[in-house]
């Protein structure tokens, strides 16, 4: 999807995205865990939108370098 912002707000990524594939609720619980607040807004940064869309949110969870060594 080479239409969605570096940065998108909520309504910008519910009509990009589709209405019918993800509700308001979970991109603004996307927004609060992975996103940025800019003033009242809420922003969610593309990479973060593509990793949702191929099913790689888990990705994000783990941080950068952290193999799941224990």
């Amino acid at each position: 999807m080479e239409n969605i912002p570096l940065l998108a707000t909520i309504p910008e990524l519910h009509r990009l995205i589709g209405r019918e594939r993800i509700g308001r609720d979970a991109l603004y619980q996307l927004a609060r865990k992975h996103g940025v607040r800019l003033g009242k807004r809420m922003l969610i940064p593309r990479r973060v939108v593509l990793a949702l869309l191929e099913g790689r949110l888990h990705e994000l969870e783990t941080p950068a370098g952290a193999g799941g060594v224990e």
